[in-house]
């Protein structure tokens, strides 16, 4: 078995890394490397950064902005977003709401929500409520 990446596999990947180190600010990419708080500017201005490039919501459906990778480049994308300290798209909104909005919403709600959610223009929440559980 040949484990080593195609040569569009080494293309993209260097793309993906050029594209990580000169677009998403230093200052936040330090902070991620450091292991230190990110402010929500920070993972606002990253995750908008992400989305304009059409690289914020991957696993979405691609007519809502996801992406056809294969799972070579999907493990890419995760490495190299890890590789130079990209903070990662809000869990929440990209993993969570988004996909069940792109499955199960109605045009007019995936219409209204998608586009917002993968933005961070709506920052997405799960809030419990359980009676004598303490939260």
């Amino acid at each position: 078995m040949d484990l080593r990446f195609t040569p569009e596999e080494i293309a993209f990947r260097d793309d993906l890394r050029r594209f990580f180190r000169t677009e998403i600010p230093e200052h936040i990419r330090r902070k991620v490397g450091e292991g230190r708080h990110l402010s929500r500017e920070d993972l606002v201005t990253s995750q908008r950064i992400l989305n304009a490039a059409g690289l914020a919501t991957p696993n979405w459906p691609v007519e809502w902005g996801g992406k056809d990778w294969s799972p070579v480049q999907r493990y890419i994308f995760t490495e190299e977003l890890q590789r130079a300290a990209v903070p990662l798209p809000l869990q929440f909104n990209v993993f969570m709401v988004g996909p069940v909005i792109a499955t199960f919403g109605s045009d007019e709600q995936k219409k209204k929500f998608l586009p917002a959610t993968a933005n961070l223009d709506i920052w997405w929440c799960q809030g419990f409520s359980e009676p004598g559980a303490g939260s």
